[in-house]
């Protein structure tokens, strides 16, 4: 036989292990009987042993002999601190090998090691492969946990899952288990939180614990999460009030303050506190006190809470009605807000003499009330929201709420009628009408007027029903009606409509925040919907309870501006038509604060839109905090399409100037046909003139506060403008009922 270059040898070839608690030993001699340097190893294993779980019984010091040189001799010593094999109890002989990897030999030894039964209590481990759960109330979860027996004893153990409803667990909170020695077992617990208001959305710790005075200890904890879910409702009663509440004979000066009750229901599994902001146009004329100022919402209860609003009477009058909105504020907003988000009332506010005192006065008062109302012998007799300039500037066209569409001509600086109904004394929206100007009666409301680009004798009429009517302004027949398929309710308003230059299509905006596209194969052809199947709805597109107010086609017909609430605009443009959801690119402008002081809520609204005439990019808008903005669109980059529609990010790169135009809303505004002069008009009830420069900037050497043309004590809701020879004619219609005619000498 060869001679070795290893030399081994073991201090014992035999020993006793009995207990973890007490290790047991043996030392290994190496010797280098080579002529060089070696390093040396020393591994032990024993038949049987898992190789693959990473389980460790022995360790080795040194791990490894440094490079030795001939003759040396190293000693290895072998700790052994647990059993090779769980739960083996007998006699198991131990291979001991001896290798270096420089000599590429090795020696192997042999030690027979005795293990003795363990007397330690028989103990078992608990893990749980999962330790944090999340759950929805009525779903179940299943709870995984894996039991091993530490010991050398068949056992039988009881889990326990604890801290958890024990109305929670299906099947029970006990689980019985056999193990083997050092088997391991996997069950599991399943758990339903109960309904929406007996399942509190929080974190429930948990922990699994062994059930067996006969074992040591074992447990491990984890969580069960209950994710929020369900709504708050609201309502309000009553939601119009009056102040008296009862009607009074005698005058009554003590009544200032009158309740109204918002009932908070809690159908969620989230405890809430909430609070209440009273807002709206009449919110600084009266005060308002809330009691609780914070309520607790109570799961599956219903809490009340108290608003109760203080206002000055008048001593005369019929009174007023303040129209206000609740907005309440939840503490925990992980599910939005309640359901409606807000809440609007009216409070009718009664004078403090009585009717019957006034009496004497109605006559004298209703004279002076026609006298300051009429304009000339001609006029509405309701608001005006819409007016419109013919092409060539000679004809008028207005409508409003009294149901009415009426024609004026151009005489001088004045308006006339053109047009006298023949017939017996005309009924609209159940009021007598004056048949002279009268050229159509739709009975219903006019929201928006729009005269056909290519035939300007044939006018779009936008109702408050959500229908759109045909008419012949020369002929003063009706054409036809255009009634959208999605229109489920009366108040589906029509707010906003614009023509294509080609007059081929037609957009309606809606209140329901519908965008309807209405399309003509022929000049003489009837307007139908271009895609039924696929409406552009804003509202559902938007995830946003967002109404059309305004509309702009851009001079290069490819892109159409939608004007909305919470102070939005939306680009829609097609890939060679805007006619539908499916064949349209849709932005929204990236709601971003340019003042502190300035809100953008629901309430907040974008009213009038306006291209530049000579500039496909420069869009006008007009809000409800009285700003102007020109905004440059190629200047708006846009972000990352979500769900089809891209953030459009326009503050501040594409502002190219902003000005506060008034302290309260504009409503309408237009530019002149060559890009120069914008006019604007609001509910400040100033017509106003700027003049900008070729950078649509303020023009400070014709007046960088703009000039005042006409001013009315109501709204101003519409206005058009026309360059006629070296003229402008501006034309407004207005909350008191008039349409006025305003002239301006070019370069005024």
């Amino acid at each position: 036989m060869e001679n070795s270059a290893i030399e081994a040898s073991t201090s014992t070839h035999s020993l006793t292990f009995r207990s973890v608690d007490t290790p047991v030993s043996f030392d290994v001699s190496v010797g280098n009987n080579s002529d060089r340097f070696a390093n040396f190893h020393v591994e032990v294993s024993a038949p049987g042993e898992n190789l693959s779980s990473g389980y460790k019984w022995y360790r080795i010091s040194p791990e490894v002999a440094a490079a030795q040189p001939h003759g040396s001799t190293t000693t290895f010593q072998v700790i052994i601190f647990d059993s090779p094999v769980p739960g083996f109890v007998g006699t198991i002989d131990l291979t001991v090998r001896v290798f270096s990897p420089q000599l590429r030999q090795e020696r192997r030894l042999m030690v027979r090691l005795t293990i003795s039964a363990d007397r330690r209590p028989a103990s078992v481990s608990i893990e749980l492969p999962v330790r944090e759960f999340q759950i929805y109330p009525r779903n179940t979860v299943d709870i995984p946990v894996k039991v091993r027996n530490l010991g050398q004893q068949f056992v039988e153990v009881v889990l326990r899952l604890t801290g958890i409803e024990p109305a929670w667990s299906i099947g029970g909170t006990e689980r019985r288990v056999s193990l083997h020695p050092a088997s391991q077992v996997e069950v599991s617990f399943q758990c339903q939180p109960p309904s929406v208001t007996q399942a509190p959305s929080q974190n429930y710790p948990f922990t699994i614990e062994v059930i067996d005075h006969n074992l040591a200890p074992g447990t491990n904890e984890g969580k069960i999460e209950v994710l929020p879910v369900g709504f708050i409702s609201l309502v309000l009663t009553p939601k119009h009030q009056q102040l008296p509440a009862q009607g009074q004979w005698w005058p009554n000066w003590k009544a200032k303050s009158t309740t109204i009750t918002a009932a908070f229901k809690n159908d969620s599994n989230v405890y809430q506190q909430v609070d209440i902001l009273v807002q709206g146009k009449d919110c600084n004329r009266c005060s308002l006190s809330i009691s609780p100022p914070i309520a607790h919402l109570n799961l599956g209860k219903t809490t009340t809470v108290g608003l109760e609003v203080t206002t000055e009477r008048p001593w005369a009058g019929i009174g007023r009605k303040l129209e206000l909105e609740a907005k309440p504020v939840l503490s925990d907003q992980r599910l939005g807000t309640t359901d409606p988000a807000t809440e609007s009332f009216t409070v009718r506010v009664l004078p403090i003499l009585p009717l019957w005192l006034q009496l004497g006065s109605i006559a004298l008062l209703a004279g002076l009330i026609a006298l300051l109302l009429k304009p000339g012998s001609i006029s509405h007799t309701a608001f005006v929201n819409s007016v419109r300039l013919s092409g060539d500037g000679s004809t008028v066209l207005s409508g409003g709420d009294d149901c009415t569409i009426r024609r004026w001509r151009r005489d001088g600086d004045k308006l006339v009628p053109s047009l006298t109904l023949v017939g017996s004394e005309p009924i609209a929206c159940g009021r007598s009408q004056n048949p002279q100007g009268l050229l159509a009666i739709p009975n219903r409301p006019v929201s928006v007027l729009r005269l056909m680009p290519e035939d300007s004798n044939r006018l779009a009429v936008g109702l408050e029903n959500g229908n759109v009517e045909l008419w012949s302004v020369k002929t003063a027949k009706k054409i036809g009606t255009l009634e959208p398929p999605q229109k489920q309710k009366t108040n589906d308003r029509v707010f906003d409509m614009v023509f294509s230059q080609d007059s081929k299509y037609l957009y309606a905006g809606h209140a329901s925040g519908i965008l309807n596209v209405w399309e003509r194969s022929s000049p003489e052809g009837q307007f139908q919907l271009a895609d039924p199947s696929h409406p552009i709805d804003l509202k559902k597109q938007l995830k946003l309870n967002f109404q059309v107010r305004a509309l702009a086609l851009n001079p290069a017909q490819n892109t159409l501006v939608v004007g909305g609430n919470y102070k939005r605009f939306v680009t829609i443009e097609g890939k060679d038509r805007i006619v539908d959801s499916q064949n349209s690119q849709i932005a929204v402008q990236k709601l971003e604060k340019l003042d502190e002081n300035l809100s953008a809520g629901s309430g907040d609204y974008i009213w009038g839109l306006a291209f530049a005439p000579n500039a496909a990019s420069i869009l006008a808008t007009a809000d409800s905090d009285g700003y102007i903005t020109i905004w440059d669109l190629t200047s708006c980059p846009k972000g990352k399409k979500v769900e089809g529609i891209s953030e459009l990010n326009c503050q501040p790169a594409g502002i190219k100037s902003r000005w506060r135009a008034s302290q309260k809303s504009i409503r309408s505004i237009a530019f002149s046909e060559d890009g120069k002069l914008l006019v604007s008009g609001g509910d400040d009830g100033r017509l106003m003139a700027w003049w900008l420069n070729s950078e649509y900037k303020i023009d400070v050497l014709k007046g960088a506060m703009g000039k005042e043309i006409y001013r009315s004590d109501r709204k101003i809701n519409s206005i058009d403008i026309k360059i006629i020879e070296r003229g402008i004619t501006i034309v407004s219609g207005s909350e008191d009922f008039q349409v006025k005619l305003h002239q301006l000498v070019d370069g005024e």
